[in-house]
């Protein structure tokens, strides 16, 4: 697809206005609108039983995520959102007194308040450090203990977008005996994730910002392994083998990580959740990943250009599909850029701009000048 075509699927830019706030939660495109529309009808004019077709987008829509992460699909459930995800980890594990867990200072809430709600069990828990937005992995690595189970960390940081080195980070916590989970919300969908090449041992995502999907679907990943440790923190009746034999009471889990998905499905999300998937595989993954790192780098160049207190990293490496800024008059300006056209964010005195692959440089260069005007 051409970058028009590509821009054809979303019909908001025929108003005008700029969106650079991806970050946040993304606005649908037709392939999502028509998806779930379609699921509207078929519910409210059409066959009105749509449950074996929303089973096989369920299976198809977990192994297009499958495809997009490099694994096997049957490490892949569906949650309703980020905490939901982690927390299947967190109150799955078996706590002991004393353990101890690793997180990041200046972290996104729903990456730390699951970890925090185990200090009841005993658990203590360590915040490393974050220096100017950066994360290293040497920091991580001194705030572990002998006591370090579990070490927990964004891939993409919220608000500086810097992107942590997950195969290093994984290599500490293997020689330390501890496990990797990851909060990749910020990063799924923007850039490729390789999990063939970068194990990691649990994944948790919503998928309503770069993943440009419906906000109550999320995704969880975890290896083999970790499913083995993880326990049933709950148990629905789709969370076992033999769901439709309703009056045996047969408490007997998959052998995949469908165990975790307890309940009805948010039907109509995971209809918008397919269509979006499909529509980044026409696109391409790995040209998505290009023309995000390519907007990025033009945003950050501009900032620089401006003079600007850039918390987003030089190095390309470190960096994702979000450049920040400090700025003083974060919220007024958001404001006036509003009134302008131009959606972006504003967190606790920064300027958030997060373009994603259907944004163009002229998109990026409008935002600035408005911003200079204003400033």
């Amino acid at each position: 697809m051409t970058i028009e075509e590509i821009r054809d699927q979303f019909p908001f830019l025929h108003t005008g206005r700029v969106y650079l706030d991806h970050a946040a939660a993304s606005p649908y495109s037709v392939f999502v609108e028509q998806s779930m529309q379609r699921y509207i009808t078929a519910c409210t004019h059409g066959s009105l039983d749509t449950y074996s077709d929303t089973l096989r987008v369920i299976g198809e829509t977990r192994s297009m995520v499958a495809e997009m992460l490099v694994c096997d699909a049957s490490r892949i459930a569906f949650t309703l959102n980020t905490s939901e995800g982690l927390n299947i980890l967190a109150a799955g594990l078996q706590w002991r007194h004393g353990d101890h867990i690793v997180v990041v200072d200046q972290e996104f809430p729903a990456n730390i308040y699951p970890f925090l709600n185990l200090r009841r069990h005993g658990v203590d828990v360590s915040f490393a450090p974050q220096r100017n937005g950066e994360v290293r992995v040497e920091d991580i690595e001194r705030a572990m203990t002998p006591r370090t189970r579990l070490v927990a960390v964004s891939w993409v940081q919220f608000l500086s977008g810097y992107v942590i080195d997950l195969a290093a980070l994984k290599n500490v916590c293997d020689k330390r005996g501890a496990l990797l989970c990851v909060d990749a919300i910020q990063g799924i969908g923007a850039i490729r994730l390789n999990l063939a090449e970068t194990p990691v041992d649990f994944i948790a995502a919503g998928v309503q910002k770069w993943q440009m999907a419906p906000q109550g679907v999320g995704i969880v990943f975890l290896s083999e392994r970790v499913q083995d440790m993880v326990q049933q923190s709950t148990l629905g009746w789709l969370s076992v083998k033999d769901a439709w034999n309703f009056f045996d009471y047969n408490t007997a889990l998959p052998d995949d990580a469908r165990r975790y998905e307890s309940g009805t499905y948010n039907a109509i999300g995971i209809h918008g959740y397919h269509a979006a998937l499909e529509f980044f595989r026409r696109v391409g993954h790995d040209r998505v990943d290009e023309l995000v790192r390519a907007n990025a780098e033009h945003a950050w160049k501009l900032a620089a250009e401006l003079g600007l207190e850039l918390v987003t990293p030089e190095q390309t490496r470190n960096r994702a599909g979000i450049v920040t800024f400090r700025h003083e008059h974060a919220d007024a300006i958001r404001e006036k850029l509003w009134r302008r056209r131009i959606t972006l964010s504003a967190r606790i005195g920064h300027i958030r701009i997060s373009a994603h692959f259907y944004n163009t440089k002229e998109d990026l260069e409008r935002m600035f000048d408005e911003f200079n005007n204003i400033r």
